[in-house]
């Protein structure tokens, strides 16, 4: 693991994420903004579901195999356990519509549409635990670059031919729902060589239940905070501008990319960190290499976000704003390095629970009261600044706890100074 897997990694997200603004673009001149919206929700509510449903499955089977050269009977029992939640939990998504339709969607989510998306859930749950296992048993280059690019490869054309054919929220969900089933049914081989009889899931699940959620859920909380501002959005200011605020996300997320990639490949340089302190160098010179390349995603949000917002119709007012000021705590806050995945590795998610908890409240708060306002800026702004707060708190109480500092002093300085400039100046903008 070295910072080629860094490169490969933001390379491939980049691009996949270049080709899928591409195809969001020719979908908004397409779709009506009504028919956009209700796509985005549906996409963003199955995407958010999706760590709930696995829960910490991928992370459960990155440590089993990290610790246990001889891994296959607890990987296979781990993944006995993550599927039968994913059952469990895909048929009560079906039988809840009628009232997830009247209390959260606000009626702005057609039955056809919503099917379609948690159809996704599965396949994508299913993909993401192939991936992680030939991430560590196979090629992590080759992995990131199915996981980030290949993927995308299939849904953005299969998005603009089912758009021209037929330009429905509906048709747009199937193909997304398509090109998930071709990614999964490519790599399955990596799942499928692990998996145990049906028949065993049960007791795997009663056997693995509480890791599971001890690891999983401040990762689904985390990565349902941008979804849930998604709904937010759609259930305050309505679905128009719940489609514009996703593609706000969408464009600010690349300055995410560095860090994610430094995630993914330090994963497995983090479990007993603080005894090596040769590991710790290694993870610092990453550390380094990322935020560098944070600070250049952001120069580029500054470029791309103005132009984006000249071609992108009916994404309304404070767009670029919004987008650059999100970017900005996005990237930022990779200053404090992979310390979530420090603390679930090593075993210390009760703080992590905790933490993030209250800061989903008191910041989902602060985001209502800006979207009553019909602040989007104010919206994207809050949204990065909670990836700011909450990695710090938690690179803190790593260096009190463990005497690991997970990220270089002048990268923290130097990142609080750009943010804070980064915010000022885009609220400037008129």
């Amino acid at each position: 693991m070295n910072s080629k897997s860094i490169y490969l990694g933001v390379f491939s997200n980049i691009s996949g994420n270049v080709l899928m603004l591409g195809a969001t673009i020719w979908l908004t001149r397409i779709l009506s903004p009504a028919e956009f919206g209700e796509f985005r929700v549906g996409a963003n509510f199955a995407t958010m579901m999706v760590p709930f449903l696995s829960l910490g499955g991928e992370r459960l089977i990155s440590r089993l195999i990290q610790n246990n050269p001889n891994h296959a009977p607890e990987v296979s029992r781990a993944l006995g356990a993550t599927l039968m939640l994913v059952m469990l939990g895909f048929f009560i998504l079906t039988v809840v519509y009628p009232l997830l339709s009247k209390v959260l969607f606000d009626e702005k989510l057609g039955a056809a549409v919503y099917f379609l998306s948690i159809l996704i859930i599965p396949m994508a749950i299913a993909y993401n635990l192939a991936n992680t296992i030939w991430r560590h048993v196979g090629s992590p280059a080759a992995a990131q670059i199915d996981l980030n690019l290949s993927q995308r490869l299939l849904r953005a054309p299969l998005l603009i031919v089912t758009g021209l054919l037929w330009p429905t929220a509906f048709s747009a969900s199937l193909a997304m729902a398509a090109a998930q089933a071709l990614s999964l049914a490519r790599i399955h081989r990596n799942l499928t060589r692990y998996l145990s009889w049906p028949r065993n899931w049960i007791s795997s699940l009663r056997e693995n239940f509480g890791t599971l959620a001890s690891i999983g859920l401040p990762v689904a909380v985390i990565a349902s905070i941008d979804r849930l501002d998604v709904l937010l959005v759609n259930y305050v200011m309505g679905v128009e501008r719940a489609g514009a605020y996703d593609l706000v996300y969408m464009l600010a997320l690349t300055a995410m990319f560095p860090a994610m990639a430094m995630s993914k490949t330090a994963e497995p340089l983090l479990f007993a960190l603080a005894q090596d302190s040769a590991r710790q160098k290694r993870v610092a010179s990453l550390q380094t290499r990322t935020f560098l390349l944070s600070v250049a995603a952001i120069a580029g949000v500054f470029i791309v976000a103005p132009i984006a917002a000249h071609y992108l119709t009916n994404v309304g007012p404070g767009f670029a704003q919004a987008a650059i000021v999100m970017s900005a705590g996005l990237a930022f806050s990779s200053c404090y390095g992979p310390v979530l995945e420090y603390l679930q590795i090593n075993g210390k998610t009760r703080m992590v629970i905790l933490t993030v908890l209250a800061l989903l409240l008191l910041f989902i708060f602060l985001k209502y009261l800006a979207a009553v306002t019909g602040s989007i800026v104010g919206v994207a702004t809050l949204a990065g600044m909670f990836y700011f707060v909450l990695r710090s708190v938690l690179s803190f109480y790593i260096y009190l706890t463990d005497r690991v500092l997970m990220g270089r002093p002048w990268l923290i300085i130097v990142s609080l100074i750009g943010y804070v400039a980064v915010v000022l100046y885009a609220g400037d903008w008129k």
